[in-house]
């Protein structure tokens, strides 16, 4: 029993996100947060590997509300990130259309689009 329990919090503590950056939206009205799952923080890798970790991109409202997150295969395609008019995008990833109320990635694969709807 006690086995399983220290398995099952190690795992919750490996997949919780750590934080690498932020980039705010040019009128400041959203930000885009770029995490890792800690489990990566604990590998060793070469410095100029850090970029290729897997990551997830979340874009927040300026009331901190989540409109979406994307996950990125790795964290260097952050760096695409574009503001634009009524949302942003990361090139050849996905897209956010504030205006509209959705957000559009591709699968790992690049078999089809998921679009989910902003909460």
């Amino acid at each position: 029993m006690i086995t399983v329990l220290s398995t099952g919090l190690l795992a919750e503590y490996l997949s919780r996100p750590v934080e690498q950056f932020r980039q705010p939206s040019p009128d400041g009205h959203y930000t885009a947060i770029v995490s890792t799952a800690r489990l990566w923080h604990l590998l060793p890798a070469l410095a100029w590997h850090a970029g290729d970790r897997p990551a997830t991109v979340e874009i927040r409202d300026r009331a901190g509300t989540s409109l979406g997150s994307i996950p990125l295969a790795t964290v260097s395609q952050a760096d695409d990130l574009q503001w634009i008019r009524f949302g942003a995008r990361i090139r050849l990833v996905g897209a956010w259309n504030f205006q509209d109320g959705f957000y559009a990635y591709w699968n790992d694969r690049r078999t089809h689009v998921i679009t989910q709807q902003i909460n």
